[in-house]
């Protein structure tokens, strides 16, 4: 890929998180994508939000909030706490959410009320790969991945023998405070790393009601101003060291979280325990081999529900540990490719009240591989996947053989467009609770259960990209389709258990659709000041093919912004309207559109050098009522209203 395809991929597709998009000033390796480097040009749907951005961003919630602003990126916002991305539509376990490209071990995927285990304070950057990624990381990323990068497998040494990074931040909604910590020193070889991270959040502030008027007119609820228990804290601190030389690196890591936060409305909170090791090694240039991967990560994970009296209601853990090896061929000419082993396996169990699955062991290993053929006008991408998941646990046993095959191909008909086309054919199999679950879940409001007979969900996919270039100004248009035989989800039954509506597991054939624009360039240069502006557009569209919707599809959404520069100053305002969704599942209300207004002050006070960053931002300045479709509780739970948040970050 040529310097002006790389520039583009992140540009166009890099917004910066919570609608505050910034303007790409580097090339960045998205390590996410197969070959890992940056002639990734059949990697469509690729964005990449920064360490500035993604600290300002995590100022008030999780990982799911870091991204919520990123085009085709939603959040499933449980409170700003339990925030999952959602891609393009597709969430739950349907995305990987990985650390370093290696899983995380947690119960994110279970239930929305559950958070990740990583948070984007930890981050140097998030990747972000829409669309599918399954070739790579399994049949459960058929809908993308969100990797997070936080520097503590580095990969070269540092320029400085000592050097760090101090942040600082707060939040007027959430009444929020944030900070975060770096040290590393190096001598020779080695390189090692302490760092830490502390968040605190009391009960945020809403615009107006807290519930939507269809539903104050059922239950009567006049709650006003804020969200009562969406209060929360999480600390993590971390440790590594490694060892950099001309053919070999070798790196190894430690990371425990400690998190609790409220479940909103309820009188119940959650008390998270998270601790992982993560190891890698690189050997390059071993006989026909440009680089040999060996990486792994092992994680034991636990979090109760406990009461306001103290009551434990239930507990769930996992633990388990995934392996990676993955061999890069030296190139051949033309030709350069790829090929890996994947394998782990982890524990999973609930106890308690809301142990609505039984104790289930899962383990999964993969073959996969990728080649390439790469000219300046054109080339093409090919790759397959055989993967085998097995469950084992009190409630049953199921195994799934899984084939997934994809292919790309680019053509550059003139020196500034670019064109892709892709199409992958993807099979994941049921998560253990679409497979086991049997019993009540307060956070989804319903009695579930599965089906353990589901046979494996098959999705084929097709997008095409058009990438344009002139006179500063750059644009992309992605345009992609899913064809779902199987779709998996949970559909009302009619029936009533335990107080709480029946969903059963059903599979049905699904289609979803749609399309996400990016336009940016100048539109005026002065002396001392260039101003560039924004549009960004992303759509979905989700249905079966009996024409019935799928639940919790996000609406449209449009971004308009302007940006002003000058050396160490930079300003951007921001309008964002979000549609409404009339598209909705028998069990679902309509959402209200909004419109926002965002404003962002950046100041680096040295010149010419980033080692120190001031920030002021202003979140929905006109103080709109804004409700999350693809949220559970978005009847009950606007988004945070009017928001001043002030950053300071100094590297030394």
């Amino acid at each position: 890929m040529t310097v002006f395809s790389a520039l583009l991929m992140v540009a166009s597709g890099a917004s910066a998180a919570a609608g505050l998009p910034q303007p790409a000033t580097e090339i960045v390796v998205v390590t996410a994508t197969p070959l890992g480097d940056r002639s990734d040009a059949l990697s469509q749907g690729v964005a990449v939000v920064n360490r500035s951005d993604a600290l300002s961003a995590s100022l008030s919630g999780g990982i799911g909030e870091a991204l919520s602003g990123v085009a085709g990126v939603r959040s499933t916002f449980y409170g700003p706490n339990a925030s999952r991305p959602i891609i393009r539509g597709l969430g739950e376990d349907r995305i990987r959410l990985m650390l370093n490209g290696l899983t995380g071990i947690d119960a994110s995927t279970v239930s929305p009320d559950h958070a990740p285990g990583v948070d984007g304070l930890d981050a140097d950057r998030i990747e972000v790969l829409k669309g599918p990624a399954a070739l790579r990381f399994g049949g459960n990323a058929i809908g993308g991945v969100v990797n997070v990068v936080d520097g503590r497998l580095p990969e070269t040494l540092p320029d400085k023998p000592i050097s760090g990074e101090i942040f600082v931040g707060s939040s007027s909604a959430e009444n929020a405070r944030a900070g975060a910590l770096r040290l590393s020193a190096t001598t020779g070889q080695f390189v090692f790393r302490i760092d830490g991270l502390a968040r605190s959040s009391d009960d945020y502030d809403i615009p107006g009601f807290a519930q939507t008027a269809a539903l104050r007119a059922q239950t009567g609820d006049q709650t006003t101003d804020s969200i009562f228990n969406s209060r929360g804290e999480i600390w993590a601190l971390g440790a590594s060291a490694a060892r950099i030389s001309a053919r070999t690196n070798l790196a190894l890591s430690v990371r425990t979280t400690r998190s609790e936060y409220g479940i909103p409305g309820e009188e119940a909170f959650i008390d998270l325990e998270q601790t992982r090791v993560d190891g890698r090694a690189i050997f390059s240039d071993i006989g026909f081999l440009e680089t040999l991967t060996i990486s792994g990560t092992s994680g034991d994970y636990a979090h109760s529900e406990i009461g306001f009296d103290g009551t434990i209601g239930t507990i769930f853990t996992n633990s388990g540990y995934e392996g990676r090896i993955e061999a890069r061929l030296k190139p051949i000419g033309l030709m350069e490719g790829m090929f890996g082993f994947q394998f782990g396996s982890n524990d999973f169990a609930a106890a308690g009240d809301e142990a609505f699955i039984l104790p289930v062991t899962i383990d999964q290993s993969g073959l996969f591989g990728f080649q390439r053929y790469h000219r300046e006008t054109w080339g093409g991408e090919i790759g397959a996947r055989f993967e085998q998941r097995k469950y084992s646990g009190l409630a049953g046993q199921r195994s799934f053989d899984l084939t997934s095959v994809s292919g790309s191909v680019f053509a550059v008909p003139l020196p500034k467009i670019r064109l892709t086309l892709s199409a992958a054919r993807t099979q994941r199999a049921p998560t253990e609770v679409e497979l086991f679950a049997d019993g009540p879940h307060a956070a989804t409001q319903a009695y579930e259960r599965g089906n353990p007979a589901l046979k494996t969900e098959i999705a084929t996919s097709f997008e095409a990209g058009l990438a344009w270039r002139t006179n500063g100004w750059t644009a992309q248009l992605d345009t992609w389709r899913v064809q779902f035989d199987g779709f998996i989800g949970f559909a009302p039954t009619g029936n009533v258990e335990d107080d709480l509506p029946v969903f059963e597991v059903a599979q049905e054939n699904a289609i979803l659709s749609g399309l996400e624009l990016s336009v940016r360039g100048p539109i005026w240069a002065g002396d001392q000041w260039s101003v560039y502006t924004d549009v960004n557009v992303d759509f979905v569209r989700g249905k079966y093919d009996d024409g019935k919707n799928i639940a919790r599809i996000p609406p449209r959404l449009v971004t308009f912004g302007i940006d002003a520069k000058r050396e160490n100053w930079s300003v951007r305002g921001e309008v964002q309207v979000l549609g409404e969704q009339s598209r909705v599942a028998e069990f679902e209300t309509t959402t209200d559109g909004a419109t926002t207004y965002n404003m962002r002050l950046a100041w680096q006070p040295l010149a010419n050098n980033d080692d120190v960053e001031l920030i002021l931002e202003g979140r929905n300045l006109s103080n709109e009522d804004v409700r999350e479709h693809s949220s559970f509780l978005k009847d009950f739970l606007p988004k945070p209203g009017r928001s001043i948040r002030v950053t300071a970050r100094a590297k030394f």
